[in-house]
């Protein structure tokens, strides 16, 4: 594509050079950069990428997209001036793969829920025969291929290429967790969504918010990109959002347990091994029994039915896809055991999610609850407490571990956690190494106790200074798991 095409649909400041220059690709890596690769300078968090122009222009790159021109111009190098760079590598990527508008996306946002959402909604459509993909947490699902990312909503050249690659691959519907910081930071920007679904919003993501509103704000401006949107009601934002959407002329949809809406959820019932609930959509009522308890999971599968149904699934096939299903992988998981006892894995690693599912635990736990947990570090201090008081009420056994802890001491921040859980017991210990911290809590449990290993998940790594370093939390907690039933065994 030559450059004059790219002008002609992006709004630029200035422009200096040839218009019949050729780029095919857009980068915000300047090591990516080449003959046709045009690079973006974008302002990271840590570096920006206005340093790099020259790196770019070395591996031979045509066409430099930046904010601030640099002092010396390069002959031979073409410059577009923008007044945002993030803007405009989202626009730009967006022209330079215009074969993107032939695959429906359905969005997915929200603090917690958006990975559940996201594979409730590819089980449902794979049990309806239809090709999917996945952009999210746990990485991409193109059909079968799975692809590691660098961030729950990549940045927009990363998006695109994988959007363009699941049109290529004919995939039929692609399900995306959508970020605030893919909305704030112009990932998404310049996609549109057939379905957005909106899960709740709780204190997250502060650090580059600032405030809850500035928060709200990055969530909503998504809801304009959709076609319809599915808003849960009984969450105060979700209200707040929905009314908006509604005087703004935006389709839009909500579910509740508390009010009868078009999503109405009445008959919860919740035990160990599932819940059950009945949901009247469209005056139809439906019983439905799914494997995961929870009221949370209830609201998650919820809204994936809404969605669907609403896109045209036949609501008896949706819900029979659905009530298959064992659950999400990773969330409010049981681990396969011969023990004594329940281990859950679950992402929860903010106060509303940690919250929610040791509510659920409560439920149902006959015995002592026992929880392990950690907070990241460099981000969202405020919640460390908030965690430390949530599990100090309802476990009576704390484990404080490591979690990401950047270029903090794991310690010091375990040590900010415990302060809250001691407000209600004295039950605590610090164990920084995860794998020892849970091998520990599988060797004391006592018979009839649930332990709920929190916050890692799926996640594949431990950031422990500028280091991603690869971790399993399943493998860890199984193979500890193993180790305790062979001891048992060996004691009969």
């Amino acid at each position: 594509m030559q450059i004059v095409e790219v002008l002609e649909q992006v709004k630029v400041l200035s422009y200096i050079g040839r218009k019949d220059q050729i780029i095919t690709d857009i980068t915000y890596d300047s090591r990516n950069s080449g003959e046709f690769t045009a690079f973006c300078a974008i302002k990271g968090f840590k570096v920006d990428g206005h340093h790099f122009i020259q790196s770019a222009i070395d591996h031979g790159c045509p066409l430099i997209v930046c904010e601030k021109l640099p002092e010396t111009l390069i002959e031979n190098v073409n410059y577009i001036q923008v007044e945002n760079s993030r803007k405009a590598l989202s626009e730009i990527s967006a022209v330079l793969t215009p074969e993107i508008g032939l695959i429906p996306i359905m969005g997915v946002t929200g603090t917690n829920g958006k990975t559940s959402i996201s594979y409730l909604l590819k089980y449902i459509y794979d049990f309806a025969d239809y090709k999917t993909g996945v952009i999210g947490t746990m990485g991409a699902l193109i059909g079968d291929e799975k692809i590691d990312l660098e961030n729950t909503t990549p940045e927009a050249p990363d998006l695109h290429h994988l959007l363009k690659t699941m049109v290529e691959k004919k995939v039929d519907y692609c399900f995306m967790e959508v970020s605030s910081h893919g909305t704030e930071l112009y990932r998404t920007e310049s996609l549109r969504f057939k379905t957005g679904i909106f899960t709740n919003l709780t204190e997250d993501h502060l650090i580059l918010h600032k405030t809850m509103e500035n928060y709200y704000q990055a969530k909503k401006k998504f809801f304009y990109q959709v076609d319809k949107a599915i808003v849960n009601l009984d969450d105060a934002y979700g209200e707040r959002l929905y009314q908006e959407l509604k005087q703004d002329g935006v389709t839009v949809f909500g579910y509740s347990s508390k009010k009868p809406t078009d999503g109405f959820i009445q008959d919860i019932i919740i035990s160990k091994s599932g819940s059950q609930f009945k949901l009247t959509i469209n005056n139809n009522t439906y019983s439905i029994a799914i494997k995961t308890p929870g009221e949370f999971n209830i609201y998650n599968y919820t809204s994936a039915l809404m969605a669907a149904i609403y896109d045209g699934i036949n609501p008896q096939k949706a819900i029979h896809a659905l009530e298959k299903i064992p659950g999400v992988v990773g969330r409010f998981e049981f681990l396969e055991s011969t023990l004594d006892c329940a281990v859950i894995l679950d992402f929860a690693h903010t106060p509303d999610g940690l919250q929610k599912v040791l509510e659920t635990i409560n439920q149902f736990a006959k015995g002592r609850k026992l929880v392990l947990f950690g907070a990241q570090g460099e981000r969202d201090i405020s919640r460390r407490g908030q965690m430390g008081d949530i599990a100090g009420h309802y476990c009576d056994y704390v484990v404080l571990t490591s979690d990401n802890p950047v270029y903090e001491d794991p310690y010091d921040i375990c040590m900010e956690i415990a302060e809250a859980v001691k407000k209600h017991h004295q039950n605590i210990a610090i164990i920084l190494d995860r794998e020892q911290a849970i091998r520990h809590l599988i060797m004391e449990y006592e018979p009839g106790d649930t332990i709920l290993l929190a916050g890692k998940s799926t996640e594949p790594y431990q950031i422990i200074k500028d280091k991603k370093v690869p971790y399993d939390e399943k493998t860890v907690a199984l193979r500890a798991i193993r180790h305790q039933e062979i001891i048992e065994r060996s004691q009969l």
